[in-house]
């Protein structure tokens, strides 16, 4: 397994305003000072294929995949959408990736109520809903494959595709040959799923690797205050790894026993450390594990 570490520390693309904007220069000098050998696309990165593969290429770093997030669901959003996936599928292949992480971009309603996907009055998708979400992320993997790329969904807290039966419900509707699972530990354990447990489950359908810890005191908290996803963000819910809930070593396990041989992208969305202190830290417990 190759292991990365993703640009969002430095540049939250949630929260603009949570740290003084860095230089990409400056993100994947610190990324590769970490130990880590690839990243993925960050806000700040270069958008021309030359000038962002010299710069991983003068790093000794890769480009594994991309996040594409996703309307998916109102009614006129299908061209946009698909030209957002072509841009950006054109991009991470033109840096030599294999991946585009497609998402739901959320909803205000989902948004509001991320952790809490499975409380009786959490809004869910009706059939005719579930039917469209399906096609057009069909669409979007036909798209990803014509530009000789993998798309790997990934399930996201505050999003219709956030609980387990959510994400196996997606699963069932879409060919896996044209949607695999970007896995983030991190936004299962939010959606109450198990990593260990789904891994095992659905370990041939798991192309990416986002790992994420979380701080399950916040998480708790944010979910008795009903607060929503920005508020978890802003309280800092996501751990350093090794640090919170996730079950690290059983995931490295688990991934092992599948036959997994991709890439583990660390994603530390916020963190109270300088990025790259999180990042030697988040490098140190997955050297604790022979990786």
């Amino acid at each position: 397994m190759k292991l990365g570490f993703g640009p969002i520390t430095w540049n939250n693309e949630d929260l603009a305003d949570l740290r003084a904007p860095v230089g990409y220069e400056r993100v994947l000098d610190e990324i590769r000072a970490s130990g880590f050998t690839g990243t993925e696309l960050g806000d700040g990165f270069p958008r021309d294929p030359a000038e962002l593969r010299a710069a991983l290429a003068s790093r000794g770093l890769e480009m594994p995949s991309a996040w594409c997030g996703l309307n998916l669901l109102d009614a006129g959003s299908e061209a946009a959408d698909l030209e957002h996936v072509e841009r950006l599928a054109r991009l991470v292949h033109g840096v030599g990736g294999r991946y585009l992480n497609l998402a739901h971009q959320g909803t205000p309603e989902r948004r509001a109520r991320a952790g809490r996907a499975a409380d009786p009055e959490m809004p869910r998708l009706d059939d005719a809903q579930w039917r469209q979400l399906a096609l057009r992320c069909a669409a979007a993997g036909r798209v990803v494959r014509d530009h000789g790329l993998r798309a790997a969904f990934h399930p996201h807290a505050g999003t219709y595709v956030e609980t387990a039966e959510e994400v196996e419900e997606l699963g069932r509707r879409v060919d896996p040959d044209l949607l695999g699972w970007c896995f983030d530990t991190g936004h299962a354990i939010y959606g109450r799923i198990d990593p260990v447990d789904f891994i095992r489950r659905h370990g041939p359908r798991i192309v990416h690797v986002h790992l994420k810890d979380v701080d399950g005191a916040v998480l708790e908290r944010l979910r008795a205050a009903r607060a929503g996803w920005e508020e978890g963000l802003r309280s800092y819910v996501f751990a350093e790894l090794g640090e919170g809930l996730l079950d690290l070593a059983g995931v490295v396990a688990a991934l092992r026993d599948v036959d997994y041989s991709g890439w583990l992208i660390v994603e530390q969305d916020t963190t109270r450390l300088e990025p790259i202190d999180a990042a030697r830290r988040a490098r140190a417990a997955l050297r604790a594990l022979s990786l």
